[in-house]
């Protein structure tokens, strides 16, 4: 037919959702909140913003481990042939008498990934993520160590975190439902 194959690809060309205002806007009675709401809403993001980090930096050790795992391996091999004393013929030896070179596509990690690295490396985590394509038998195992480590210290943080939480939440829960409260003084 006349239409081109970019085009037959396009699911939707015609129709476009637009947010009009924002979650912040309180220009309607009903979506005003008072200040034990705003405690539940901000506990509510606080949980949900460490469960992400959580999540991403549990998604990025479950991408990297397989290749640590590997690389050890290839490793222990390595050394086992050493020990064997067969490293003296260096046959099918490469780089600096090792019999593997490992390389890492960097595609293998998504943008949640790479963020996660970032994250915990902060400024150094560009650094980090051009050490993971120029040296990874190296750089891999470091960071999937520095992943374990933060992911058990986010975890105790949520830990001592929830109990907070938790109290501010039965201190708030009902006194939020009163919603006549933003409104009585003028009412009276």
């Amino acid at each position: 037919s006349d239409r081109s194959e970019a085009e037959a690809k396009v699911l939707n060309d015609v129709w476009v959702s637009l947010p009009v205002g924002s979650e912040e806007s309180y220009t309607f009675r009903h979506m005003r909140r008072n200040t034990y709401e705003e405690i539940l809403f901000r506990v509510e993001d606080e949980r949900f913003e460490i469960d992400m980090v959580i999540d991403s930096n549990a998604a990025t050790l479950q991408r990297l481990m397989p290749f640590a795992d590997e690389i050890t391996r290839l490793s222990a091999e390595e050394v086992a042939v050493e020990e064997l004393g067969l490293k003296a013929t260096n046959e099918g030896a490469g780089i600096a008498g090792k019999r593997f070179q490992y390389t890492f596509d960097k595609t293998v990690l998504g943008v949640i990934h790479r963020n996660t690295i970032t994250r915990i490396y902060g400024d150094s985590g560009p650094e980090m993520l051009d050490l993971l394509e120029k040296n990874p038998a190296v750089a891999i195992p470091i960071v999937v160590q520095r992943l374990k480590q933060k992911d058990k210290e986010w975890k105790r943080i949520r830990d001592r975190l929830n109990v907070q939480w938790r109290e501010l939440a039965e201190a708030n829960y009902y006194k939020s439902l009163d919603h006549r409260s933003l409104t009585w003084r003028t009412t009276d």
